[in-house]
């Protein structure tokens, strides 16, 4: 548990950085949609978001010199040369892997099956980390189960993608409401608009990733 809550600790250091600097990217490749008299706000929202992905930056390297992170490091190397095994860690790999693989992929057909018509971002955001788990439970098994293991983790890689695009504009959308006051107003409403017609093609979309995925072939060497 301890190990678990120093890694999301850096894991919320890391995306911090990440988010700004995808934020960064996003403004920038809307320059085309925009009017060219906008430019210069444009680019002064872009520059406000690098400079806050440069101060996440300069507190991510400064958690990774404290004594936390030594030793995080040098517990995550134990870990891997004397990992905690479990029970289940006894029998022959083709025996466990395709349980293990199960849980995780009725954990995401639950998910989706309790969601509204109209599942709120948050909602949406927990399938996405569903599905992400559902791509690493494959991927491990692939070296046992082979190529069809392979094809589920690639489907469940294009639903990851698509929810995590839809995450990533909303996020946007969240940082232009704060970001878009006085004279930028204009602009970021253009970009937020924008934002979100991107947000409502992934809703459209996720739910096709879903059904590729949810093909009973993809899922015969789970059971």
């Amino acid at each position: 548990n301890g190990l678990r809550e120093d890694l999301r600790w850096l894991g919320s250091g890391l995306g911090s950085v990440r988010d700004r600097q995808v934020m960064a990217q996003r403004v920038r490749s809307r320059s085309s949609a925009l009017a060219e008299d906008d430019a210069p706000t444009l680019a002064d929202l872009a520059a406000e978001l690098q400079a806050e992905s440069e101060e996440a930056r300069g507190r991510l390297v400064l958690d990774m010199r404290s004594d936390r992170y030594i030793d995080l490091v040098e517990r995550l190397v134990e870990a891997s040369r004397a990992p905690a095994l479990t029970a289940d860690a006894q029998p022959r790999a083709e025996l466990v892997l395709a349980g293990l693989a199960r849980r995780d992929w009725r954990q995401l057909r639950k998910g989706v099956a309790a969601l509204p018509d109209q599942p709120a971002d948050a909602e949406l955001h927990r399938i996405r980390i569903l599905a992400k788990r559902v791509r690493y439970a494959a991927e491990a098994a692939e070296p046992i189960a082979g190529k069809i293991a392979a094809r589920t983790a690639d489907a469940a890689a294009a639903l990851q993608d698509v929810l995590g695009d839809h995450q990533d504009s909303v996020t946007a959308q969240q940082w232009l409401r704060e970001a878009g006051k006085g004279a930028r107003a204009f602009v970021a409403g253009e970009l937020t608009a924008l934002e979100r017609a991107v947000a409502a093609r992934d809703r459209d979309a996720w739910h096709n990733a879903w059904k590729k995925l949810e093909r009973k072939r993809l899922r015969r060497w789970m059971i």
